[in-house]
Protein backbone atom coordinates (compact mmCIF):
# COMPACT_ATOMS: atom_id res chain seq x y z
CA UNK A 1 0.00 0.00 0.00
CA UNK A 2 1.50 3.13 -0.92
CA UNK A 3 1.95 6.20 1.20
CA UNK A 4 -0.67 9.36 1.04
CA UNK A 5 0.62 12.51 -0.05
CA UNK A 6 1.50 15.34 1.49
CA UNK A 7 -1.46 16.76 -0.93
CA UNK A 8 -3.60 14.47 0.14
CA UNK A 9 -3.21 14.79 3.67
CA UNK A 10 -4.45 18.11 3.01
CA UNK A 11 -7.93 17.49 2.08
CA UNK A 12 -8.42 14.41 4.62
CA UNK A 13 -10.46 14.75 7.61
CA UNK A 14 -9.28 13.39 10.97
CA UNK A 15 -9.89 11.32 13.59
CA UNK A 16 -8.48 11.20 17.07
CA UNK A 17 -7.85 7.42 17.98
CA UNK A 18 -8.06 6.51 21.82
CA UNK A 19 -6.67 3.38 22.23
CA UNK A 20 -5.12 2.98 25.56
CA UNK A 21 -3.98 -0.77 24.58
CA UNK A 22 -1.68 -0.18 21.48
CA UNK A 23 1.39 -1.39 20.58
CA UNK A 24 4.33 -2.50 21.81
CA UNK A 25 2.36 -3.31 24.30
CA UNK A 26 0.30 -7.09 25.24
CA UNK A 27 0.08 -9.33 22.65
CA UNK A 28 -1.19 -8.90 18.68
CA UNK A 29 -4.86 -9.44 19.65
CA UNK A 30 -5.59 -6.71 22.09
CA UNK A 31 -4.85 -4.26 19.82
CA UNK A 32 -5.05 -5.24 16.06
CA UNK A 33 -8.44 -4.18 15.49
CA UNK A 34 -7.24 -0.29 16.19
CA UNK A 35 -4.02 -1.11 14.31
CA UNK A 36 -5.95 -2.11 10.91
CA UNK A 37 -8.44 0.15 10.94
CA UNK A 38 -5.17 3.37 11.37
CA UNK A 39 -3.50 0.97 8.41
CA UNK A 40 -6.39 1.14 6.24
CA UNK A 41 -8.34 4.57 6.69
CA UNK A 42 -5.92 6.85 4.93
CA UNK A 43 -6.93 5.00 1.78
CA UNK A 44 -11.08 6.14 2.46
CA UNK A 45 -10.14 9.86 2.89
CA UNK A 46 -9.28 10.01 6.74
CA UNK A 47 -5.93 10.72 8.69
CA UNK A 48 -6.09 8.85 11.91
CA UNK A 49 -4.31 10.52 14.61
CA UNK A 50 -3.53 8.18 18.39
CA UNK A 51 -3.61 8.89 21.89
CA UNK A 52 -2.59 5.60 23.82
CA UNK A 53 0.16 5.52 26.91
CA UNK A 54 3.93 5.85 27.01
CA UNK A 55 5.81 3.26 25.82
CA UNK A 56 8.88 4.17 27.68
CA UNK A 57 8.84 1.24 30.78
CA UNK A 58 6.89 -1.48 31.02
CA UNK A 59 3.86 -1.74 33.08
CA UNK A 60 2.17 -4.66 35.55
CA UNK A 61 -0.70 -4.86 33.78
CA UNK A 62 1.24 -3.51 30.23
CA UNK A 63 3.81 -5.92 29.45
CA UNK A 64 5.61 -5.77 26.23
CA UNK A 65 4.91 -9.02 24.46
CA UNK A 66 5.57 -9.34 21.03
CA UNK A 67 3.22 -6.25 19.17
CA UNK A 68 5.98 -4.27 17.58
CA UNK A 69 5.30 -6.19 14.58
CA UNK A 70 2.25 -4.17 14.02
CA UNK A 71 3.83 -1.05 14.06
CA UNK A 72 5.17 -1.69 10.63
CA UNK A 73 1.64 -1.26 9.66
CA UNK A 74 1.46 2.54 10.83
CA UNK A 75 2.20 4.69 7.93
CA UNK A 76 5.11 7.48 8.92
CA UNK A 77 2.06 10.51 8.49
CA UNK A 78 0.71 8.83 11.20
CA UNK A 79 1.07 11.06 14.68
CA UNK A 80 1.21 8.91 17.58
CA UNK A 81 0.89 11.17 20.58
CA UNK A 82 1.78 8.98 24.63
CA UNK A 83 0.13 10.44 27.28
CA UNK A 84 1.78 9.36 31.10
CA UNK A 85 0.18 6.36 32.79
CA UNK A 86 0.33 7.10 36.01
CA UNK A 87 0.62 3.54 37.47
CA UNK A 88 3.84 1.98 38.90
CA UNK A 89 6.38 0.57 36.66
CA UNK A 90 7.62 -2.34 36.76
CA UNK A 91 11.03 -1.60 37.34
CA UNK A 92 9.48 0.92 40.28
CA UNK A 93 7.85 -2.65 41.75
CA UNK A 94 11.64 -4.24 41.61
CA UNK A 95 12.40 -1.21 43.08
CA UNK A 96 10.04 -1.26 46.25
CA UNK A 97 10.58 -5.02 46.29
CA UNK A 98 13.67 -4.46 47.09
CA UNK A 99 13.23 -1.86 49.80
CA UNK A 100 11.10 -3.71 51.47
CA UNK A 101 13.67 -6.53 51.81
CA UNK A 102 15.93 -4.28 53.68
CA UNK A 103 14.20 -4.48 57.37
CA UNK A 104 10.77 -5.07 59.36
CA UNK A 105 10.43 -1.04 58.98
CA UNK A 106 11.59 -0.94 55.00
CA UNK A 107 8.80 -3.83 54.73
CA UNK A 108 5.80 -2.53 56.80
CA UNK A 109 5.99 0.94 54.98
CA UNK A 110 5.93 -1.00 51.68
CA UNK A 111 3.28 -3.24 53.24
CA UNK A 112 1.39 0.05 53.84
CA UNK A 113 1.58 1.90 50.63
CA UNK A 114 1.55 -1.10 48.52
CA UNK A 115 -1.45 -2.34 50.15
CA UNK A 116 -3.20 1.07 49.83
CA UNK A 117 -2.16 1.42 46.34
CA UNK A 118 -3.52 -1.37 45.81
CA UNK A 119 -7.02 -0.59 47.53
CA UNK A 120 -7.42 2.33 45.11
CA UNK A 121 -7.00 0.51 42.45
CA UNK A 122 -8.97 -2.49 43.26
CA UNK A 123 -11.98 -0.47 45.05
CA UNK A 124 -11.92 3.44 43.95
CA UNK A 125 -10.78 3.58 40.49
CA UNK A 126 -14.24 2.66 38.50
CA UNK A 127 -14.52 0.87 36.04
CA UNK A 128 -10.76 -0.54 36.31
CA UNK A 129 -7.56 1.07 37.77
CA UNK A 130 -6.40 2.13 34.29
CA UNK A 131 -8.54 5.06 35.32
CA UNK A 132 -5.22 6.47 36.28
CA UNK A 133 -4.51 7.47 33.08
CA UNK A 134 -7.67 9.51 32.55
CA UNK A 135 -5.99 13.05 33.68
CA UNK A 136 -2.75 12.91 31.43
CA UNK A 137 -4.79 11.59 28.49
CA UNK A 138 -7.43 14.36 28.90
CA UNK A 139 -4.67 17.02 28.93
CA UNK A 140 -2.87 15.88 26.04
CA UNK A 141 -5.89 14.54 23.94
CA UNK A 142 -7.57 18.42 24.49
CA UNK A 143 -4.30 19.56 22.62
CA UNK A 144 -4.54 17.05 20.08
CA UNK A 145 -7.99 17.62 19.20
CA UNK A 146 -7.17 21.77 19.29
CA UNK A 147 -3.53 21.39 17.39
CA UNK A 148 -4.29 18.40 14.67
CA UNK A 149 -7.53 20.03 13.85
CA UNK A 150 -9.47 16.60 14.99
CA UNK A 151 -12.80 16.12 13.44
CA UNK A 152 -14.15 12.64 15.21
CA UNK A 153 -12.93 11.16 18.16
CA UNK A 154 -13.01 7.81 18.27
CA UNK A 155 -12.55 5.43 21.62
CA UNK A 156 -11.75 1.84 21.65
CA UNK A 157 -12.95 -0.38 25.11
CA UNK A 158 -11.49 -2.30 26.95
CA UNK A 159 -10.40 -0.80 28.63
CA UNK A 160 -13.98 0.69 29.86
CA UNK A 161 -12.31 3.68 31.46
CA UNK A 162 -11.16 4.53 27.98
CA UNK A 163 -15.35 4.96 27.18
CA UNK A 164 -14.90 7.92 30.75
CA UNK A 165 -12.22 9.54 28.44
CA UNK A 166 -13.76 9.73 25.30
CA UNK A 167 -16.80 11.00 26.70
CA UNK A 168 -15.60 13.64 28.64
CA UNK A 169 -13.48 14.67 25.76
CA UNK A 170 -16.38 14.91 23.75
CA UNK A 171 -17.70 17.66 26.56
CA UNK A 172 -14.26 19.56 26.45
CA UNK A 173 -14.28 19.82 22.80
CA UNK A 174 -17.49 19.57 21.47
CA UNK A 175 -15.92 16.98 18.66
CA UNK A 176 -18.75 13.86 17.84
CA UNK A 177 -17.65 10.67 19.59
CA UNK A 178 -18.09 7.10 18.41
CA UNK A 179 -17.47 4.26 21.27
CA UNK A 180 -15.98 1.14 19.83
CA UNK A 181 -16.62 -1.98 22.49
CA UNK A 182 -14.00 -4.53 21.56
CA UNK A 183 -15.85 -6.65 24.16
CA UNK A 184 -18.81 -6.09 26.37
CA UNK A 185 -18.98 -4.13 29.27
CA UNK A 186 -22.41 -4.33 30.98
CA UNK A 187 -23.78 -8.67 32.16
CA UNK A 188 -20.33 -10.21 31.42
CA UNK A 189 -19.34 -13.25 33.82
CA UNK A 190 -16.85 -10.78 35.30
CA UNK A 191 -18.95 -8.11 35.94
CA UNK A 192 -21.72 -10.70 37.23
CA UNK A 193 -19.05 -11.40 39.78
CA UNK A 194 -18.57 -7.69 40.81
CA UNK A 195 -20.48 -6.19 44.26
CA UNK A 196 -23.49 -5.06 43.65
CA UNK A 197 -22.81 -1.31 44.55
CA UNK A 198 -20.06 -1.31 41.98
CA UNK A 199 -22.39 -3.03 39.81
CA UNK A 200 -25.03 -0.76 40.21
CA UNK A 201 -22.25 2.89 39.46
CA UNK A 202 -20.77 1.03 36.30
CA UNK A 203 -24.13 0.59 34.64
CA UNK A 204 -24.43 4.39 35.17
CA UNK A 205 -20.72 4.92 33.65
CA UNK A 206 -22.03 3.03 30.75
CA UNK A 207 -25.24 4.38 30.45
CA UNK A 208 -23.61 8.01 30.29
CA UNK A 209 -21.38 7.43 27.93
CA UNK A 210 -23.65 5.69 25.98
CA UNK A 211 -26.10 8.91 25.90
CA UNK A 212 -23.06 10.93 25.45
CA UNK A 213 -21.67 9.24 22.15
CA UNK A 214 -23.12 9.81 18.38
CA UNK A 215 -22.30 5.88 17.43
CA UNK A 216 -21.66 3.07 19.46
CA UNK A 217 -19.73 0.32 17.29
CA UNK A 218 -20.49 -3.28 18.66
CA UNK A 219 -18.22 -6.46 17.35
CA UNK A 220 -21.35 -8.94 17.19
CA UNK A 221 -25.16 -8.85 16.41
CA UNK A 222 -25.37 -10.05 20.00
CA UNK A 223 -23.97 -7.69 21.34
CA UNK A 224 -25.75 -5.08 18.87
CA UNK A 225 -28.75 -6.69 20.62
CA UNK A 226 -27.87 -6.33 24.02
CA UNK A 227 -27.30 -2.85 23.97
CA UNK A 228 -30.69 -2.17 21.95
CA UNK A 229 -32.57 -4.54 24.66
CA UNK A 230 -30.35 -1.71 27.56
CA UNK A 231 -31.06 1.39 25.99
CA UNK A 232 -34.70 1.42 24.31
CA UNK A 233 -34.74 5.37 24.41
CA UNK A 234 -32.02 5.51 22.37
CA UNK A 235 -32.19 5.79 18.69
CA UNK A 236 -31.95 2.36 17.12
CA UNK A 237 -29.00 3.38 14.39
CA UNK A 238 -26.52 5.21 17.53
CA UNK A 239 -25.85 1.60 17.74
CA UNK A 240 -23.47 -0.01 14.45
CA UNK A 241 -22.16 -4.10 14.13
CA UNK A 242 -18.64 -3.54 12.62
CA UNK A 243 -17.37 -7.53 13.40
CA UNK A 244 -13.87 -8.24 14.24
CA UNK A 245 -11.75 -9.70 11.38
CA UNK A 246 -8.50 -10.41 10.16
CA UNK A 247 -6.02 -8.45 7.60
CA UNK A 248 -6.62 -10.92 4.72
CA UNK A 249 -3.03 -9.85 2.93
CA UNK A 250 -1.50 -11.94 5.77
CA UNK A 251 -2.61 -15.33 4.64
CA UNK A 252 -2.03 -14.91 0.78
CA UNK A 253 1.49 -15.33 0.42
CA UNK A 254 1.93 -18.77 2.92
CA UNK A 255 0.90 -22.14 1.09
CA UNK A 256 -0.08 -25.13 2.98
CA UNK A 257 0.95 -28.33 2.58
CA UNK A 258 0.39 -29.97 -0.62
CA UNK A 259 -0.18 -33.66 0.83
CA UNK A 260 0.51 -34.99 4.78
CA UNK A 261 3.45 -36.37 5.01
CA UNK A 262 2.89 -40.56 7.24
CA UNK A 263 5.21 -39.62 9.93
CA UNK A 264 3.80 -36.06 10.89
CA UNK A 265 1.83 -35.84 14.30
CA UNK A 266 -1.66 -34.61 14.47
CA UNK A 267 -1.60 -31.18 15.73
CA UNK A 268 -3.62 -29.14 17.44
CA UNK A 269 -3.11 -25.77 17.44
CA UNK A 270 -3.94 -22.99 19.90
CA UNK A 271 -2.60 -19.24 18.32
CA UNK A 272 -2.66 -16.94 20.96
CA UNK A 273 -3.17 -15.96 24.84
CA UNK A 274 -4.40 -17.67 27.71
CA UNK A 275 -6.11 -16.12 30.69
CA UNK A 276 -6.21 -18.80 33.64
CA UNK A 277 -7.65 -16.15 36.24
CA UNK A 278 -10.57 -17.65 38.33
CA UNK A 279 -12.88 -14.25 37.59
CA UNK A 280 -12.35 -14.05 33.97
CA UNK A 281 -11.26 -17.74 32.97
CA UNK A 282 -9.88 -19.21 29.26
CA UNK A 283 -8.44 -22.29 30.20
CA UNK A 284 -7.42 -25.89 28.57
CA UNK A 285 -8.37 -27.61 31.72
CA UNK A 286 -11.02 -29.47 30.60
CA UNK A 287 -8.97 -29.89 26.94
CA UNK A 288 -5.93 -31.65 28.63
CA UNK A 289 -8.17 -34.06 30.70
CA UNK A 290 -9.55 -34.84 26.93
CA UNK A 291 -6.54 -35.75 25.65
CA UNK A 292 -5.42 -37.46 28.88
CA UNK A 293 -8.46 -39.47 28.46
CA UNK A 294 -7.79 -40.36 24.83
CA UNK A 295 -4.64 -40.94 25.74
CA UNK A 296 -5.53 -43.57 28.52
CA UNK A 297 -7.65 -45.14 26.10
CA UNK A 298 -5.52 -45.75 23.05
CA UNK A 299 -2.16 -45.02 24.63
CA UNK A 300 -0.67 -46.18 20.72
CA UNK A 301 -1.77 -42.33 20.19
CA UNK A 302 0.84 -40.97 22.91
CA UNK A 303 3.16 -40.47 19.23
CA UNK A 304 1.14 -39.13 17.16
CA UNK A 305 -0.95 -36.37 18.80
CA UNK A 306 0.81 -33.16 19.66
CA UNK A 307 -1.09 -29.45 21.27
CA UNK A 308 1.09 -26.71 20.61
CA UNK A 309 0.17 -23.20 22.00
CA UNK A 310 1.74 -20.08 20.92
CA UNK A 311 3.19 -18.06 23.29
CA UNK A 312 3.61 -19.37 26.78
CA UNK A 313 1.42 -21.70 29.32
CA UNK A 314 0.81 -19.83 32.52
CA UNK A 315 2.36 -21.75 35.75
CA UNK A 316 -0.85 -23.27 36.62
CA UNK A 317 -1.11 -24.71 33.63
CA UNK A 318 2.07 -26.05 33.10
CA UNK A 319 1.19 -27.96 36.88
CA UNK A 320 -1.64 -29.36 35.33
CA UNK A 321 0.04 -30.82 32.41
CA UNK A 322 2.59 -32.54 34.67
CA UNK A 323 0.12 -33.88 36.61
CA UNK A 324 -2.07 -35.52 33.90
CA UNK A 325 1.22 -36.57 32.55
CA UNK A 326 1.03 -34.68 28.94
CA UNK A 327 4.71 -32.90 29.05
CA UNK A 328 5.66 -35.04 25.93
CA UNK A 329 2.30 -34.00 24.02
CA UNK A 330 2.01 -30.76 24.69
CA UNK A 331 4.21 -27.98 23.46
CA UNK A 332 4.56 -24.13 23.63
CA UNK A 333 6.01 -22.31 20.74
CA UNK A 334 7.01 -19.17 22.25
CA UNK A 335 6.27 -16.02 20.69
CA UNK A 336 6.04 -16.06 16.63
CA UNK A 337 7.03 -13.94 13.99
CA UNK A 338 3.76 -13.10 11.81
CA UNK A 339 4.78 -14.93 8.90
CA UNK A 340 5.76 -18.21 11.10
CA UNK A 341 2.35 -18.01 13.17
CA UNK A 342 0.56 -18.07 9.03
CA UNK A 343 2.50 -20.95 8.60
CA UNK A 344 2.39 -23.04 11.80
CA UNK A 345 -1.98 -22.41 11.09
CA UNK A 346 -1.90 -24.03 7.40
CA UNK A 347 -0.08 -26.77 9.19
CA UNK A 348 -1.92 -27.89 12.02
CA UNK A 349 -4.42 -30.43 11.25
CA UNK A 350 -7.01 -28.86 14.04
CA UNK A 351 -7.32 -25.10 15.27
CA UNK A 352 -8.50 -24.35 18.79
CA UNK A 353 -10.45 -21.69 19.75
CA UNK A 354 -11.25 -21.35 23.68
CA UNK A 355 -14.15 -18.69 24.69
CA UNK A 356 -14.11 -17.11 27.76
CA UNK A 357 -16.61 -18.88 29.89
CA UNK A 358 -20.09 -17.73 29.78
CA UNK A 359 -19.14 -14.21 27.78
CA UNK A 360 -22.03 -15.71 24.90
CA UNK A 361 -21.97 -12.45 22.88
CA UNK A 362 -18.34 -12.59 22.31
CA UNK A 363 -16.38 -13.87 19.36
CA UNK A 364 -12.62 -14.08 19.61
CA UNK A 365 -10.90 -13.00 17.15
CA UNK A 366 -9.09 -15.91 16.24
CA UNK A 367 -11.62 -17.23 14.47
CA UNK A 368 -11.87 -15.12 11.54
CA UNK A 369 -7.80 -15.91 11.33
CA UNK A 370 -8.33 -19.32 11.28
CA UNK A 371 -11.16 -19.49 8.81
CA UNK A 372 -8.84 -16.80 6.47
CA UNK A 373 -6.21 -19.33 6.73
CA UNK A 374 -8.88 -21.64 4.93
CA UNK A 375 -7.50 -25.93 5.31
CA UNK A 376 -7.75 -27.38 9.24
CA UNK A 377 -11.31 -27.11 10.64
CA UNK A 378 -11.68 -24.96 14.14
CA UNK A 379 -12.58 -26.43 17.37
CA UNK A 380 -14.38 -24.06 19.12
CA UNK A 381 -14.81 -24.24 23.12
CA UNK A 382 -17.52 -21.80 23.92
CA UNK A 383 -21.14 -21.66 25.59
CA UNK A 384 -24.28 -20.95 22.69
CA UNK A 385 -23.87 -17.86 21.50
CA UNK A 386 -22.60 -15.62 18.81
CA UNK A 387 -19.03 -17.44 18.44
CA UNK A 388 -20.80 -20.77 17.72
CA UNK A 389 -23.17 -19.63 15.95
CA UNK A 390 -20.69 -17.94 13.33
CA UNK A 391 -18.84 -21.31 13.31
CA UNK A 392 -22.08 -23.39 12.70
CA UNK A 393 -23.60 -20.86 9.76
CA UNK A 394 -20.26 -21.28 8.05
CA UNK A 395 -19.36 -24.51 8.62
CA UNK A 396 -16.13 -24.03 10.25
CA UNK A 397 -15.69 -26.78 12.36
CA UNK A 398 -16.87 -28.89 15.59
CA UNK A 399 -18.27 -26.06 18.31
CA UNK A 400 -18.28 -27.92 21.96
CA UNK A 401 -19.20 -26.90 25.70
CA UNK A 402 -15.81 -26.28 27.61
CA UNK A 403 -17.01 -27.85 30.45
CA UNK A 404 -18.04 -31.09 28.18
CA UNK A 405 -14.77 -33.26 28.43
CA UNK A 406 -16.40 -36.41 26.81
CA UNK A 407 -17.75 -34.13 23.83
CA UNK A 408 -14.15 -32.50 23.20
CA UNK A 409 -12.64 -36.64 23.28
CA UNK A 410 -15.41 -37.02 20.79
CA UNK A 411 -14.36 -34.20 18.32
CA UNK A 412 -10.73 -34.74 18.58
CA UNK A 413 -11.05 -38.36 17.71
CA UNK A 414 -13.60 -37.78 15.06
CA UNK A 415 -11.01 -35.04 12.81
CA UNK A 416 -8.26 -37.28 13.78
CA UNK A 417 -9.62 -40.32 11.91
CA UNK A 418 -10.84 -38.29 9.06
CA UNK A 419 -7.13 -37.02 8.74
CA UNK A 420 -6.10 -40.53 8.69
CA UNK A 421 -8.17 -40.88 5.69
CA UNK A 422 -8.34 -40.09 2.05
CA UNK A 423 -11.18 -37.39 2.88
CA UNK A 424 -9.47 -35.35 5.91
CA UNK A 425 -11.94 -32.65 7.43
CA UNK A 426 -11.10 -29.67 5.56
CA UNK A 427 -12.91 -25.84 5.36
CA UNK A 428 -12.87 -23.33 3.05
CA UNK A 429 -12.88 -19.43 2.89
CA UNK A 430 -16.23 -18.61 1.51
CA UNK A 431 -17.85 -15.72 2.92
CA UNK A 432 -14.71 -14.53 4.59
CA UNK A 433 -13.91 -11.55 2.35
CA UNK A 434 -16.89 -9.85 4.51
CA UNK A 435 -14.62 -10.16 7.28
CA UNK A 436 -11.22 -9.21 5.70
CA UNK A 437 -9.77 -5.54 7.59
CA UNK A 438 -10.32 -3.39 4.75
CA UNK A 439 -13.93 -3.98 3.65
CA UNK A 440 -14.22 -3.42 7.97
CA UNK A 441 -12.24 -0.33 8.23
CA UNK A 442 -14.53 0.93 5.04
CA UNK A 443 -17.78 0.37 7.19
CA UNK A 444 -15.94 2.48 9.98
CA UNK A 445 -15.13 5.40 7.42
CA UNK A 446 -18.44 5.35 6.77
CA UNK A 447 -19.72 6.00 10.10
CA UNK A 448 -17.41 8.25 11.02
CA UNK A 449 -18.47 10.45 7.46
CA UNK A 450 -22.57 10.18 9.46
CA UNK A 451 -21.31 11.71 12.23
CA UNK A 452 -19.10 14.99 10.57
Amino acid sequence: MSNTSLSDEKKMKKVLMIARTFPPFRSVGHSIRVVKFIKYLPTLGWLPVVLTVDDQKEYETMPKLGSESLLSDIQPQINIYRAAVNEPSLNYLEKEKGFSQQNWFTSGIVKFLGGGRRWLFRNIFLPDRHLAWLPSALSVGRKIVNNEGIDVIFATCPPHSVSLIGALLKQLTGKPLILDYRDDWIDTPWFQSLPTIRRWIERKMERWVVKKADKVILVTEWSKNAFLERYPREPNNKFIFISNGCDLEEFTDVNPPSTRKNNSKFTILHAGSLNDSKSWPRTPVSLFQAIHNILQENPDLAEKLSLAFTGFLPDRLKQTVKELDLSDVVKELGFLQRDVWVRCMKQSDLLLVINYEGFSTLIPGKIYEYWAVGGPPILLLSCIGAASTLVKEYNLGLTVDPSDVAGIEQAILTVYHQSMSDLPMRINTNGVEAYGRQALTRKLAQVLSTVT
